[in-house]
């Protein structure tokens, strides 16, 4: 906040674990502004290390946003966004643990701009149309594209376009081309973003699909936009970006760095663990997140127990 005064407030969700997602407030009082904070975070300390920066402002008028209010949150900057032209692209260092990276300790970046518009930065063209996904919608798409395991639309319920979706890679450029494919669907329209994750994951456990997503991306290399007319004004458009947060291998991503299982704790410690809760007066019991990835593989581990499936 010394650095760059109209910080007025910033969050670094458990999900993005610190570095991987920055959500950063500013006071906003001239356009463009949001991508001068942007050039100015990433160019500060061990700040250079975020990979998503979404950037929000308090509407004119009105109380600032309370960050740790995720939902609310993502709804004030989905109103504001033009997935084509308030998403920015870069590159630069990454943290060496960044496993998503195709090389080590540099990679892509994303600064998602949420704030108000001012006139100077509005496409008129472009269409924030309301958003008519429903879950017979979500029945729809997984009727027609069967490598799509399941979909949550809860996120489109509190008035915020995005989907989640969770999806069997078998080809190059898969995540891609289905993209492309689910954008042509009338219900997409008013959409303004899909996130692909590894079909093991389970959508509907949004903190948990969020980090993985969060670990699996590379902006710069794994986003794809669509643009495309509106079906009833041909003089205006919509569109919607996609995020591919699946695992990359070899075969499928041209990635040729090692991609890590998940770290979890072994059965003896979860057990040792189990018996000293009560005595040691930590509250209500919980149970080891690590259970819910016992038996999942991932990176090339999985892809080589896929194949072996798919022969049999």
């Amino acid at each position: 906040m010394t650095l760059v005064p109209e910080i007025l407030d910033m969050e670094m969700p458990v999900e993005g674990v610190f570095h991987n997602l920055v959500i950063a407030q500013i006071q906003k009082d001239y356009a463009g502004q949001a991508q001068k904070v942007m050039n100015a975070m990433w160019g500060a300390g061990q700040m250079m290390f975020n990979k998503i920066l979404v950037v929000t402002s308090p509407v004119e008028g009105k109380e600032l946003l309370n960050l740790s209010d995720y939902a609310n949150v993502a709804k004030e900057v989905f109103k504001n966004l033009n997935p084509s032209t308030d998403i920015y692209f870069s590159q630069g260092p990454m943290d060496v643990l960044d496993h998503s990276c195709s090389k080590m300790g540099f990679g892509g970046k994303m600064c998602i701009d949420g704030t108000f518009r001012y006139d100077e930065e509005n496409d008129d063209l472009f269409s924030s149309m309301p958003c008519g996904f429903t879950t017979q919608s979500a029945q729809e798409l997984l009727q027609l594209f069967p490598e799509v395991k399941a979909v949550n639309c809860s996120l489109i319920e509190k008035e915020i376009p995005c989907l989640i979706l969770s999806v069997e890679k078998n080809k190059k450029h898969h995540v891609k081309e289905l993209h492309h494919s689910i954008c042509r669907l009338p219900s997409i329209e008013g959409v303004k973003m899909i996130l692909y994750v590894e079909h093991t994951v389970d959508v509907n456990d949004l903190p948990v699909a969020l980090w993985r997503f969060c670990n699996n991306l590379d902006p710069k290399r794994d986003h794809f936009i669509v643009k495309q007319q509106l079906s009833n004004n041909p003089n205006q458009y919509v569109a919607c970006i996609g995020f591919d947060g699946t695992l990359k291998t070899k075969q499928f991503d041209d990635f040729y760095r090692d991609w890590p299982n998940i770290i979890i704790a072994d059965d003896t410690t979860i057990h040792s663990v189990d018996e000293k809760w009560t005595k040691l007066g930590l509250g209500n019991f919980i149970s080891s997140p690590s259970l819910k990835f016992k038996g999942q593989m991932y990176g090339e581990e999985a892809v080589a127990s896929q194949n072996v499936l798919r022969k049999n």
